[in-house]
């Protein structure tokens, strides 16, 4: 009797061991930009004040193919200001507040973009993404990841999924690989996602969809950001939607 009873209680720990597939869930990222600023007449002092980089915290709420990402806390804006004999000078930098809304069985996009103090609600398909998956893995977290190149030729981008949660989704709205996006790295690393966090989908859980802005498509929206873009002295008028200002007064 207490073989049998041994080789039942084995039997049940090792099926218990195998973890239901998680296809819901909270993921926490941080988002870092690197700032790569010319200070105007080259100051040393003023340049050090400036910090390399800035982060803030987002978060992602998903469940089957529905999905909520946008900041964990409202973005803070960092101002720095300098005072040298006669000049003064002033780095002002605002962080966008965004939040994006996927319904994948519906085709349904949604999203809330701040661009230079002017709100936009985006209304479109969510984007058919095109992939290389290569054999290049690494842990995030507790989940095993696998690098994938994103196929255009206008942005230089790669994702780290994780057949682990098998969801296709990810920051950003991002999706169309086997699994869910815990990072991704973006223009040669100037600007990283990456997951910190992975929790349970509070209970009971409610998407919040974005409503307020001016209503614009995905197409329209980008023209725009691009003339702003062109506007701020970004060459090409591509960008994040980061607000950056540098004044220099003499008195």
């Amino acid at each position: 009797m207490n073989r049998y009873y041994f080789i039942a209680a084995f039997i049940l720990l090792s099926f218990q061991g195998f973890a239901q597939p998680k296809t819901s869930g909270k993921i926490v990222f941080t988002e870092t930009f690197k700032l790569n600023i010319d200070v105007p007449d080259g100051n040393p002092e003023f340049a050090k004040m400036i910090p390399p980089s800035q982060s803030q915290e987002k978060v992602l709420f998903f469940r089957g193919g529905e999905s909520l990402f946008k900041n964990l806390e409202k973005a803070k804006d960092t101002e720095i200001t300098h005072e040298e004999g006669d000049n003064s000078f002033q780095f002002v930098m605002k962080m966008p507040e965004s939040s994006v809304y996927i319904n994948a069985d519906d085709q349904i996009l949604l999203q809330y973009q701040d661009l230079m103090d002017k709100e936009f609600l985006i209304t479109d398909k969510p984007t058919k993404h095109t992939w290389k998956v290569t054999n290049e893995q690494k842990k995030i977290l507790d989940f095993v990841c696998q690098k994938a190149i994103l196929l255009d030729t206008t942005r230089n981008l790669a994702a780290w999924f994780t057949s682990q949660i098998p969801v296709s989704g990810g920051p950003n709205g991002m999706s169309g690989l086997p699994g869910m996006i815990l990072a991704i790295e973006e223009d040669n690393g100037n600007r990283m996602t990456l997951a910190i966090k992975v929790e349970d989908l509070p209970q009971a859980y409610t998407f919040e969809k974005p409503k307020k802005g001016k209503k614009v498509s995905k197409k329209e929206f980008e023209k725009i950001r691009a003339e702003k873009m062109k506007e701020m002295g970004v060459g090409d008028g591509k960008g994040s939607g980061m607000k950056m200002i540098i004044r220099e007064e003499r008195h």
